[in-house]
């Protein structure tokens, strides 16, 4: 016994001298993680030790450089969404590396999405559909709102540019997943989560500070956070610095944008009434254009301006749209050491609109911090966002689709010379005005400050139980002020009262998460139990002031008026308490169950129905790792099937909806007595949250070695007790009532495909597919069956919602018009439903070539099967400018497939009686609704980029900059529609509104631009 130990005494001290004892040595590993075909930084690559996975990973920085330590002999294991898994043994003195992997599109098996709360999971785990969309895809349009560049990247998303008041350098969004779950149409957003914080809007977010979004599409897939999570989630991680290489990022991009689709107008007869021309008439209902200079306006001091008439060489109504300009710059510091990471960026971006004037800036800058103390790991982020805006909310638009095509507006552009027809007090017109006057006198004008800051605290107690503490808070501060220059005028129709009104709104929200989370293995099974509770605190404060008659020109001081001031403050509090739960299960990690629940408090429901409960459901199956017989096979290289099933409760009601209000009435109840009459709507103390039941299967495959990926679910959502305001008999002492009824369903057919083509060391060519399909349903309503929405809006029972329907022109049963025995056209006693106003069919198709330092990347967007309709083209009849009024010359004539009523209620062909062709009867055409509607189909390229990165062996001789890339950009290129939509851009909305388009709005516009990058 004692030479066996003296022998092995012997044998351990060979081996503590051998080259393996080097395998030991503690090592600092520094280094950089490169694209194997472009030598680009990638950013986001997962390093760990194979043989100490317990122990945690790095993250590379933006330009992939990583720091973290090992011993000689083992493992780096190198993982990202997009590239191929790699590792590498660690040898002593290969301190600094230089390490590569290869572009693979997504390893299903290995993705990691982030979840619910924020936490990073493997896709593998997810019964639900989820999808990531990268730094690189999202900012490949180089736009300055996320929101918008998400635009047919995902299957399911539908993002629509909303103009708003001040939408003409900051438009508002409209963000549908999966169709809408709620009858009150503001009420269908997802919830945006910035880092596992809930944020109520990202469109100040700088996109080149997201790393990441994950979208959890599903009410199934967001169930920890409640109501708000019932219409999927955005889920953003923003950047992250890096250990041990330190590095600067210095870009600009620089966008022209120029308006685009125009409804088309004649450029055949000029200003007049009845053939006849006249110098202060804005019809365009005269004569002919002849070339001939005629008065123009009225006498200035004597003196009869005159002016071309015929129509300018180019349309007109260009003139009064500038050149817009967006640039934005940015720059970007990251870094840290074994104990903490930092990154920093600072953004400035400056707008130049297309309408005179307006202009906006809005400068950001972003802090994330994380430093590690023992157990304790920390993180913090800081967002600060200053933003400036300065719009008209008038002309030139509105003032000029239906003014004259002889009107070169070029020329009234200075419009301040009181002996210039340009001026207000001398335009040719008493009741339109110099568009240019319009955009200068009515000013909108916003400050605002953002602060989005969040600290998080992540205790482990033991290596399966750890406890975490989030914090955020959200403030958004906007001061506001809406002016009207005052302009007297004894001629009533050009005097101009000036008005003032300021405004002021502070939004705070205060969100606190406390999460208790056990892992732990127990054989085959892995586990994991999420608890946690969550407080939500919103307040607001607004208040309003303001003066609509003031005395002096260029004083905007409500102080300085005639009459009474006008005002109101406005403060609201929101408070809500959840409580949840996750439970994960899985079976030699191909087979997963989980299980979830949440009690929710919300404080704007009455306090017997203010407490409710929501449970979920989930699994996934990795069947290639189950079944042996499919293990390393070539041509499947990756499948999991899932299905889920949420019962999610939603609260739509803002607060106080649900208390009696009281209003001022003058003259009640007699003289100067002071009295009050309550509100006409009954608020309903009764009222339960909706509950929205929803089922969701799927598949996803990795084919042919991960070149192609596949990604098919199918999703079902059942909502239920609509909150929503109803007619009710006026014997209540209401004319209306909030009510839980109605049902709302959506069922959605989704398909991603995404493929690498080409792949070799010069070339790479990858294709991508998303394809969406949703069959939405009014089922039930509460009387009736249907409701007006807005306008030509409809809810209507085994109808889309929302449904277009509209008045028609009166048909005999062939759908022919029928034609009085003047020639003149009548509307139908009932009104036609067209179709749904919101595209079932979504695609969006994405390539991406690169040869060498070049690439090239394209998205085309494309909607199909819904209808729109304009207020423009009305008008645009009445005035003579819509080219139909040109038809015929201007001259009588039989209207096409019509038909006269006879004296028994037959029909028979017209073919004598003419239609008159003039202003009343195109007038009359113009206000049949059908006129106004077209098919809301259309294709575009959203987005194409140029670009091309200095080769890393050309900057490797310099030792400044790390990597430099130059390209073109340019967005909305071109569009094809529906041949009958001459209205305009069917994605763009006025003010939220599905598939209308106002005579308001601005036309949509298309950039072209350049953008450089620098790292170093």
């Amino acid at each position: 016994m004692n030479k066996f130990y003296t022998l092995l005494f012997i044998l351990l001290g060979f081996l503590a001298y051998t080259p393996s004892s080097v395998a030991q040595e503690h090592l600092l590993i520094q280094g950089q993680v490169l694209d194997q075909e472009n030598g680009a930084g990638i950013a986001g690559v997962s390093i760990y030790v194979k043989e100490n996975a317990k122990s945690g990973s790095v993250i590379t920085g933006s330009t992939g450089g990583f720091s973290i330590r090992a011993h000689s002999g083992q493992t780096l294991v190198l993982k990202h969404l997009s590239y191929t898994t790699n590792s590498i043994k660690i040898k002593s003195g290969a301190e600094k590396v230089t390490l590569y992997l290869v572009k693979e599109n997504n390893i299903l098996a290995e993705a990691m999405v982030t979840g619910a709360l924020g936490i990073q999971r493997s896709a593998r785990e997810v019964g639900a559909s989820a999808q990531i969309v990268d730094n690189e895809s999202l900012n490949a349009g180089k736009v300055v709102n996320p929101l918008l560049a998400l635009s047919s990247k995902v299957a399911g998303l539908r993002i629509n540019a909303s103009d708003l008041t001040t939408g003409k350098t900051d438009p508002g969004v409209q963000v549908r997943l999966r169709g809408s779950r709620s009858l009150n149409r503001a009420k269908n957003d997802p919830i945006y989560v910035v880092d596992g914080f809930p944020v109520p809007d990202i469109a100040r977010l700088n996109p080149n500070d997201i790393a990441s979004i994950t979208v959890l599409k599903g009410s199934n897939a967001a169930a920890l956070y409640g109501s708000e999570g019932v219409n999927g989630a955005l889920m953003i991680t923003t950047k992250k610095g890096q250990r041990g290489v330190g590095e600067i990022s210095v870009s600009n991009t620089t966008n022209f944008s120029r308006v685009f689709f125009l409804p088309p107008a004649q450029n055949r007869f000029g200003q007049g009434a009845n053939g006849v021309y006249s110098p202060i008439i804005s019809d365009s209902w005269g004569p002919a254009f002849d070339g001939t200079q005629k008065d123009f306006g009225p006498t200035i001091n004597g003196f009869q301006p005159q002016a071309l008439y015929a129509a300018t060489k180019k349309d007109n109504r260009l003139q009064t749209f500038d050149t817009g300009v967006t640039s934005q710059s940015d720059i970007s510091f990251s870094g840290g050491d074994d104990n903490g990471t930092y990154y920093m960026s600072v953004q400035d971006v400056r707008i130049k609109g297309i309408i005179p004037g307006d202009k906006s800036a809005r400068t950001g800058a972003r802090f994330n911090g994380t430093r590690k103390f023992n157990k304790l790991n920390t993180s913090y982020n800081v967002n600060y966002i200053h933003f400036n805006n300065n719009t008209t909310s008038d002309g030139p638009w509105p003032s000029v689709y239906d003014q004259p095509a002889n009107i070169d507006y070029n020329s009234h552009r200075n419009w301040s010379d009181p002996s210039s027809p340009s001026h207000p007090l001398n335009w040719y017109n008493t009741s339109k005005k110099n568009p240019f006057f319009l955009a200068d006198n009515t000013r909108n004008t916003a400050k605002q400050h953002t602060l989005n800051a969040k600290v998080e605290l992540d205790y482990a107690f033991t290596d399966w139980f750890k406890a975490i503490y989030r914090v955020g808070m959200f403030n958004e501060q906007t001061e506001s002020r809406v002016t009207v220059g005052k302009l007297a005028s004894s001629i009533g129709a050009r005097n101009v009262n000036g008005s003032v009104n300021d405004g002021q709104d502070n939004f705070t929200r205060l969100n606190n998460d406390f999460i208790l989370s056990f892992n732990k293995d127990f054989g085959r099974f892995n586990t994991r139990l999420l608890l946690g509770q969550n407080i939500r605190m919103d307040d607001r404060k607004s208040i309003g002031i303001g003066a609509n008659n003031l005395l002096f020109e260029n004083i905007f001081n409500p102080g300085s008026r005639a009459g009474e001031l006008n005002g109101a403050a406005t403060l609201t509090k929101y408070r809500s308490l959840g409580t949840y739960g996750e439970l994960t299960v899985g079976y030699n990690n191909y087979l997963f169950l989980t299980l979830t629940g949440r009690q929710d408090q919300v404080s704007v429901l009455s306090k017997n129905n203010r407490s409710y409960f929501y449970p979920g459901v989930s699994t996934s199956f990795v069947f290639t790792d189950a079944i042996p017989a499919l293990k390393n096979s070539s041509i499947l290289s990756f499948g999991k099937v899932y299905a889920s099933f949420n019962r999610t409760g939603n609260v739509t009601l803002d607060p106080y909806r649900l208390n009696l209000t009281y209003t001022q009435t003058g003259g009640f109840p007699f003289g100067n007595l002071v009295g009050f009459t309550p509100g006409l709507t009954n608020p309903n103390a009764l009222i339960e949250p909706e509950f929205v039941t929803s089922y969701e299967t799927g598949f996803q495959l990795g084919l042919f070695n991960n070149r192609l990926h596949v990604d098919m679910a199918y999703a079902y959502s059942d909502s239920k007790g609509q909150i929503f305001e109803a007619v009710t008999s006026s014997a209540t002492g209401f004319n209306k009532s909030i009510v839980n009824a109605g049902r709302l369903t959506n069922s959605i057919v989704e398909l991603a495909l995404q493929g690498a083509v080409v792949k070799n060391n010069n070339w790479n060519v990858d294709l991508g597919l998303n394809f969406s399909y949703t069959n939405n349903q009014v089922k039930e309503l509460y009387t009736g069956n249907e409701f007006n929405i807005f306008r030509q809006q409809y809810a209507i029972v085994g109808e889309a919602y929302p449904t277009l329907k509209m008045k028609d022109f009166k048909r005999d049963d062939l759908g022919r018009i029928v034609v009085d025995k003047n020639g003149n056209i009548s509307e139908s006693a009932d009104e036609t439903v067209l179709g749904t106003m919101v595209p079932p069919y979504l695609f969006g198709f994405n390539t991406r070539v690169g040869y060498k330092g070049f690439q090239i990347s394209a998205q085309f967007d494309a909607r199909i099967g819904s209808w729109m309709y304009s207020e423009v083209v009305p008008r645009m009849y009445a005035s003579g400018t819509h080219p139909e009024t040109v038809k015929y010359n201007r001259e009588e004539f039989i209207l096409p497939n019509s038909v006269v009523e006879n004296a028994d209620g037959s029909f028979s062909e017209n073919t004598s009686i003419m239609s008159k062709g003039d202003k009343a009867w195109w007038t009359a055409y113009g206000k049949i609704q059908t006129v106004t509607a077209a098919k809301a189909d259309y294709l575009k390229l959203r987005e194409l980029q140029i670009s091309y990165t200095l080769p890393a062996s050309l900057l490797g001789k310099q030792g400044v900059i790390k990597r430099a890339t130059f390209g073109l950009v340019g967005n909305n290129l071109f569009i094809v529609t529906n041949k009958n939509n001459t209205i305009g851009d069917p994605e763009a909305l006025y003010n939220g509104t599905d598939g209308y388009s106002s005579w308001r709005q601005i036309p949509s516009t298309r950039s072209f631009g350049f953008t450089a990058n620098l790292t170093f």
